[in-house]
C-alpha cells in the first residue's frame, strides 16, 4: 500500500509498460522534446536510458511474452498513429507494422506471440481487428459494431475491448489459424470506460473511471456595468 516514486525528473513521463519478466518499465519520456521511448529498472534511481529516440513522438504499448519485440505508435499525421515493432534485442531497429493512412493503435500481443490484436478507423469508426505478428497479415475485424483498447487473457482463450461504456469478450481458439466467436458483452459500466487492464485468469478487471461529472463555473454577462462604478 506505498507508493515508490522511480524519480523526479520535472519532465512529462507516462504510459508505462512493463517488461517481460518484470524488471524493467518501457515508457514515454519528453526530456528530450518530443517525447522517445525510454526504460527503468524497477526499484534502481537514475537506471533509466533511451530505448528509442527518433523525430517526432513515439509511444510504448506492449511486449512480447518472450520478451524480444515491443509494440508501439508513432505520430504520422494529427489525429493519426501507425503501429511499429521494435526488436529488444540485438540491433533493435524499428520497423513498420501497420503503415497506413489510417489511425492504428493499441497494440497487444497474443499470449502465443503469434498475433497482434489493435485498433483501427479504417471503417469510419473505431473497430478491434488482428493480425499475424509476422508481417501483419491474414487481418481480421472482430468487433462488430465499434471497439477500443483490445486486452488478452493470459491463456489466449479470450480477447477483450471496451465498447460504448462495457467491456465485451471474444472466444478465441490458440492455433496456426485465427479462430474466434461471436463477441459478447461481459459488463457494463457508466460512463465510458477510459481505460482498464485485466487480470491473468480474467478474474477481475482494473476500471479507470471519473468520480463524478464536473460542475463548471456559470458564465454571467453584466450589462451596462459601468453605471455600477463610483463617481468621483
Amino acid at each position: 500500500g506505498i507508493s515508490t516514486r522511480l524519480h523526479s525528473d520535472p519532465v512529462d513521463e507516462m504510459m508505462p509498460v512493463w517488461a517481460a519478466d518484470g524488471s524493467k518499465l518501457l515508457y514515454r519520456s519528453d526530456r528530450q522534446g518530443p517525447p522517445d521511448i525510454y526504460e527503468i529498472a524497477v526499484g534502481v534511481p537514475g537506471s533509466e536510458k533511451p530505448v528509442l529516440a527518433l523525430p517526432g513522438l513515439q509511444q510504448p504499448e506492449d511486449v512480447s511474452r518472450d520478451g524480444r519485440l515491443l509494440a508501439y505508435v508513432q505520430e504520422v499525421a494529427s489525429t493519426v498513429w501507425n503501429i511499429w515493432l521494435l526488436p529488444l534485442e540485438g540491433e533493435r531497429k524499428p520497423a513498420p507494422w501497420r503503415s497506413t493512412r489510417f489511425n492504428e493503435s493499441s497494440p497487444r500481443f497474443s499470449p502465443d506471440g503469434r498475433w497482434i490484436a489493435y485498433e483501427s478507423n479504417e471503417s469510419g469508426d473505431p473497430e478491434i481487428y488482428v493480425a499475424l505478428t509476422n508481417g501483419g497479415g491474414e487481418k481480421r475485424r472482430i468487433s462488430p459494431g465499434g471497439g477500443r483498447r483490445p486486452r488478452w487473457r493470459r491463456d489466449g482463450k479470450e480477447l477483450y475491448y471496451s465498447d460504448r461504456g462495457g467491456v465485451m469478450a471474444v472466444p478465441v481458439t490458440p492455433g496456426s489459424r485465427w479462430e474466434s466467436g461471436t463477441p459478447a458483452p461481459l459488463f457494463r459500466v457508466e460512463p465510458d470506460i477510459e481505460n482498464y487492464d485485466v487480470a491473468p485468469d480474467g478474474s477481475r478487471f482494473l476500471v479507470i473511471l471519473p468520480l463524478e461529472k464536473v460542475r463548471e463555473s456559470p458564465l454571467r454577462v453584466i450589462l451596462n456595468w459601468t453605471a455600477a462604478m463610483k463617481r468621483p
